[in-house]
């Protein structure tokens, strides 16, 4: 495994579910360990309950605000705040701010790399 930069932008992007997802690190980028991407979502989006199974997930939003939910807890992230939902928690959320999210999105054992690259789309234009 080597090491590498990626300047901003830079990564396989792709769309998928209403978000644009560049892939800073994926799962074959670190062993298996995590898989680091930066996402970008669209005012009002809202993605519905979901599942990861066996695959925590964190959020680090950079820009924006996102409102959502862990199970029975709701929270609420602006620029600065970072959530951490567990394997197997059902969750969602919706952007609440009146311009666009932006997230770097960890997770691991990493498998969201895959399906995103798996199954999206094209990326979208940029936010």
């Amino acid at each position: 495994m080597a090491g590498f930069a990626l300047r901003p932008g830079q990564g396989p992007a792709y769309g998928f579910h209403g978000a644009h997802v560049v892939i800073k690190a994926s799962g074959e980028d670190t062993d298996g360990q995590l898989a680091v991407m930066e996402s970008t979502y669209p005012p009002g989006l809202s993605v519905p309950t979901h599942v990861h199974p066996g695959e925590d997930e964190m959020f680090y939003l950079l820009v924006g605000e996102l409102t959502g939910y862990c199970g029975e807890d709701n929270w609420t992230a602006r620029a600065g705040s970072f959530v951490f939902v567990p394997r197997d928690h059902p969750h969602g959320f919706t952007v609440t701010s009146t311009t666009p999210a932006a997230a770097l999105v960890i997770t691991g054992p990493p498998q969201l790399d895959r399906q995103i690259a798996a199954h999206g789309e094209g990326p979208p234009e940029m936010l």
